[in-house]
């Protein structure tokens, strides 16, 4: 009976250790798998901190671009401005008061000489006032 008991120890013993054996190689696996998906998640994570790096460069490019336009538009809506009023006080007001003298009414003023109605007939006004 020894023999027997002894032959049944050894048989338990064996299949323990096979058992052993194999779950030794499942966690294994598993670790080696943990492994390979951490060191893939790295190099995604520095894929993607590259990316926003060049996003973030990129925005701040845009940004510089923006300030650069609107400092351009800005000059440009003053240089519009200080045209519009030099356009207005350049009014050729010389060849209106020739014309009024040649005998010009006022529709005659505005169509030629761009004056508004209210300019041409203050223009007559004086004119023929000082005539």
């Amino acid at each position: 009976m020894t023999i027997l008991l002894l032959n049944a120890l050894a048989v338990t013993l064996i299949a323990g250790l096979a058992a052993l054996g194999y779950l030794y190689l499942r966690a294994t696996r598993a670790r080696q798998e943990i492994v390979e998906t951490l060191r893939q998640s790295q190099l995604r994570v520095q894929q993607v901190e590259q990316e926003l790096g060049a996003l973030c460069r990129a925005s701040l490019s845009a940004g510089d671009h923006v300030v650069t336009l609107e400092r351009q538009v800005e000059r440009l809506i003053e240089r519009q401005n200080h045209l519009e009023m030099r356009a207005a006080s350049e009014r050729p007001y010389g060849h209106a008061s020739e014309l009024v003298h040649k005998g010009a009414n006022i529709k005659e003023l505005v169509d030629s000489c761009g004056l508004t109605h209210g300019e041409a007939e203050l223009l007559v006004m004086m004119q023929r006032g000082v005539a």
